[in-house]
């Protein structure tokens, strides 16, 4: 199926924008409303969205998709250590993973949690070549290999309003997978939800109805695919004044309005899309 994104229902006058950041990838949003994003230098970014943020801990370099626990910390997927980390909101750092013995850390992309404190997080590889995966790590750092299959540059997860199954945008398919989550982050064989030729699929999110957007680098775009996979187009802007690459998505939780991060520019995108599903924010037990 060819998209069609002049069709979009967002119109690019609607959509606003906010900050003065170095081209951030991922971004969360806390349940109080805390934005935070990354930048290419490692820097993490902390702030309400009618505000400028502050740079409140800077990790080893670009900083790529973010989960959020119960508490307010930011795991955050860093290519360039490579890792996962914690980040408090005081920008205390530390390690969370970098993977595991018999396969070490390469491009970690994009984390998720599950009820019980698990962290399911991508891990891209190299970019055309399919050697991709998922990781699980568990609360106390012990890290497995969750998927070998999701192996298309896997880059931004999401896990299903339910909590049965978890979405991943595989930027090389190009298109979004679905796999089952069984006891302690065991995953199935994917399944394809949907093909998106002619695009760069990078970030995903469940609205509140449990429809999947996607954000993508390329054309510069929001897609909104139904459980049918069928798409519809929800923001696109040719001329990139105010979607540029928009990589990855969030909703301000209690709200309608979601926010996209541009990879291309040094803004985030506002804009008034409708209620988010509620992300799981567990509780992580932590010890350094």
């Amino acid at each position: 199926m060819l998209l069609t994104p002049g069709n979009a229902e967002i119109a690019t006058e609607a959509i606003g924008t906010a900050w003065h950041i170095d081209h951030a990838e991922g971004i969360a949003i806390d349940a109080d409303g805390w934005v935070w994003v990354g930048g290419e230098e490692g820097q993490v970014y902390r702030g309400r969205l009618d505000g400028e943020p502050d740079v409140i801990a800077t990790l080893p370099g670009r900083v790529l998709g973010i989960a959020i626990d119960r508490d307010g910390n930011a795991f955050i997927a860093d290519m360039t250590g490579p890792g996962i980390y914690r980040v408090t909101p005081d920008g205390a750092v530390d390690l969370v993973s970098d993977g595991c013995a018999e396969r070490p850390a390469r491009i970690p992309n994009h984390p998720v949690f599950l009820a019980d404190g698990t962290l399911l997080w991508t891990d891209s590889g190299d970019w055309g070549v399919a050697n991709g995966c998922v990781y699980a790590t568990r609360p106390g750092g012990d890290t497995r290999i969750a998927s070998t299959e999701a192996s298309r540059f896997p880059n931004g997860i999401a896990l299903s309003p339910a909590g049965d199954h978890v979405l991943v945008a595989e930027s090389t398919l190009p298109g979004v997978i679905r796999m089952d989550v069984g006891p302690d982050g065991a995953l199935s064989a994917p399944t394809i939800l949907a093909t998106m030729p002619g695009t760069v699929p990078d970030g995903v999110a469940f609205d509140a109805e449990g429809r999947a957007l996607v954000s993508c680098w390329a054309p510069d775009a929001v897609f909104r695919i139904e459980m049918d996979g069928s798409i519809t187009t929800v923001a696109f802007d040719p001329l990139r004044f105010a979607l540029n690459s928009p990589t990855n998505i969030a909703f301000v939780p209690g709200s309608t309005t979601l926010v996209a991060a541009n990879i291309g520019e040094r803004y985030l995108s506002v804009m008034e899309y409708g209620a988010g599903a509620e992300l799981l924010r567990p509780e992580v037990p932590w010890r350094a």
